[in-house]
């Protein structure tokens, strides 16, 4: 039985339905593939702080699974204004944790503190990414969250981030003979900025 805490800003403007859909869509193949698992839903009200600072403790002893989708910034997530997870606050209570952020730019340095402060493993992205909404959100978030449902489905840490990078591509190609090549160009350089920090070899059995 895996233990999911997933963190979405609901009511942002304008990518709220957006972290709302992906959050939804992730919690379907969850309760499709793996029924029992613990799922902890962390929508706007509850991603500050104080509350991160208050129940991560509580469940940091064993291994567990943290999604993000929210806005991000180089070391830090954000949601209503303020950030909620930050590099040198409290980045070091997500030991034993698989981290997987679909925010902005946290590739950059927050991935890096987080496995540098035992965090098994941190996906996401170390540039400014495009969310697609409208007529290819839901391929867009079928990119996103490509991964952490291949690793639910039992594959590895690395070999669904590599087959995630194969899928971002595989959405290029059909954007790009849909004449859709600006979108294109945007799933293109999501896919580019993905990074994987920590521990690759891990499954789902492990949480």
């Amino acid at each position: 039985m895996a233990n999911f805490h997933i963190a979405f800003d609901h009511t942002n403007v304008p990518l709220g339905l957006y972290f709302e859909e992906s959050k939804v869509d992730l919690i379907n193949h969850i309760n499709h593939i793996i029924p029992l698992s613990v799922v902890n839903e962390i929508n706007s009200g509850r991603c500050n702080q104080a509350y991160i600072d208050m129940f991560i403790p509580t469940i940091n002893v064993s291994n567990f699974i943290f999604v993000a989708y929210s806005h991000g910034l180089k070391n830090k997530l954000t949601a209503n204004g303020d950030s909620y997870i930050e590099s040198d606050i409290n980045s070091n209570l997500f030991t034993n944790c698989f981290f997987y952020s679909m925010s902005c730019l946290t590739g950059i340095d927050l991935g890096l503190k987080l496995a540098k402060n035992d965090s098994h493993t941190f996906i996401g992205y170390r540039y400014d990414v495009n969310a697609l909404l409208s007529k290819y959100m839901k391929l867009s978030i079928d990119c996103d969250n490509f991964a952490i449902k291949k690793f639910i489905d039992g594959s590895t840490i690395v070999e669904s981030f590599n087959l995630m990078k194969i899928n971002f591509t595989t959405a290029v190609d059909y954007l790009e003979s849909e004449g859709e090549l600006l979108l294109a160009s945007f799933l293109r350089k999501n896919r580019d900025a993905l990074v994987l920090y920590g521990d690759g070899s891990r499954t789902i059995a492990d949480f």
